[in-house]
């Protein structure tokens, strides 16, 4: 069973990017849970904590294409380094202004800065891509990069919790930003497997031509975006008044394995069933999983019912994805990922702002159902324009069920990453 990737980790270099790679990644799944924590504590206000993420989150969905292209063109280590120190002073910045109780704004200035991390989760995947050759290998190669960074997500918002209310509330993001600091620093240290710069010109973008299925699943990110935001902030602020607030992150690393889980069940098979109705199942799915999530009355019931709405995770984003992939080539990938990213970002930052006032004026409980509002909202998205996404995707022969090529196909310049906000899949 690990012959593949036992294969692929004795290659020269490999096991070393491969695992400096993972420590770069841990603000992917730390710092915006260990933000909003901090400012939360320090100022005892979730509206504010919300805000402040939602302005980071924004900002973070804006330069995702643009950092990623970035890397590419003139490659990883003259990109990332002044990326990764924009990231360390902003959050150097946010912690002290946190502990020292300074304006708001200053905050804000502070999660614009740290937002420009670069494509953190791109890197290791274009060193794959440049590397293997034979798609099985790049294909084992990536089950891989998602496994790892499952196990982010699934410990990094516990591990965040823990620091943030038993050690202080600037920890998590100090071992955050020290992890991506020694990660990067190996990894960019090893030129041997970096990819070279492409810097041709490449083909023109998509500017304004960007299909109508694109556009619709765009919608249908912003409503799972308004709901992870609105997760985020309801399950520390539910945590803290059932007197548990340490196992807020527990919760939702318990949420991340349940998408890791369906993840990895819905990549084992190939489906028949057309895309645009497994997009509407998968919403469904989620939808009535955060309905019956609004109605916890307790931490247990939370994380255990958690999980079995996070099934639906991964399977939902995928087919976002698949729906790019099968209406753009593949030299506008990325561009056509970054519709879904920006839609994505824009809701988590719209549910984390929303989420925040209703926990400050409300409870923890009016937080679960806005997530709740926000899941009906994209499943109602998803059944209107499904005629648009069906038009969009199926194929000349009429064989719908078929899938666009795999992920393993896409070239080093293909990659993007997922948006950094637990729980994430």
């Amino acid at each position: 069973m690990l012959a593949p990737y036992r294969s692929i980790l004795t290659r020269p270099g490999a096991s070393a990017f491969a695992f400096s790679g993972l420590l770069s990644r841990v603000p992917m799944a730390m710092f915006n849970i260990s933000f909003i924590l901090m400012v939360q504590i320090e100022y005892n206000s979730y509206e504010m904590a919300g805000r402040v993420a939602a302005i980071g989150i924004l900002c973070w969905a804006l330069q995702t294409v643009p950092t990623s292209r970035l890397a590419d063109r003139i490659g990883q280590r003259a990109a990332m380094i002044p990326l990764a120190s924009l990231h360390v002073v902003g959050a150097a910045l946010g912690v002290w202004a946190a502990v020292n109780g300074e304006p708001e704004w200053v905050l804000w200035v502070a999660v614009i800065l740290a937002s420009f991390q670069g494509p953190l989760g791109s890197l290791t995947r274009a060193r794959w891509s440049h590397m293997l050759e034979s798609d099985e290998d790049i294909h084992t190669a990536f089950a891989l990069e998602g496994a790892l960074d499952e196990v982010l997500f699934i410990g990094g918002p516990a591990l965040a919790t823990i620091l943030a209310t038993t050690v202080w509330p600037g920890a998590g993001i100090i071992v955050s930003t020290c992890a991506m600091i020694v990660g990067l620093t190996v990894l960019l240290s090893q030129r041997a497997t970096e990819p070279p710069p492409r810097k041709g010109s490449g083909t023109a973008s998509l500017g304004l031509r960007v299909p109508p299925s694109i556009i619709a699943v765009t919608f249908v990110a912003l409503g799972i975006g308004t709901m992870f935001g609105a997760l985020d902030i309801s399950f520390v602020a539910f945590a803290e008044e059932v007197g548990h607030k340490g196992w807020s992150g527990l919760a939702l690393g318990v949420v991340a394995f349940g998408s890791f889980t369906g993840g990895l069940l819905y990549g084992t098979r190939h489906w028949r069933t057309p895309l645009w109705k497994r997009l509407i199942i998968g919403c469904a799915a989620l939808t009535v999983g955060m309905i019956v999530l609004a109605f916890s009355v307790n931490l247990v019931m939370l994380a255990a019912v958690g999980f079995f709405a996070g099934v639906a995770i991964a399977p939902t984003l995928t087919n976002c994805d698949t729906v790019v992939q099968r209406v753009v080539s593949r030299s506008h990938i990325t561009e056509g990922m970054g519709w879904i990213r920006i839609g994505q970002g824009v809701g988590v930052s719209f549910g984390a702002w929303a989420g925040g006032w209703l926990v400050d004026h409300l409870d923890a409980q009016a937080g679960l159902t806005l997530a709740a509002g926000a899941a009906i909202a994209m499943l109602g998205l998803a059944l209107v324009t499904a005629p648009v996404i069906r038009r969009g995707t199926e194929r000349a022969s009429g064989e719908e069920g078929d899938d666009a090529p795999p992920s393993s196909l896409h070239g080093a310049d293909d990659w993007i990453d997922a948006p950094p906000v637990p729980p994430n899949a």
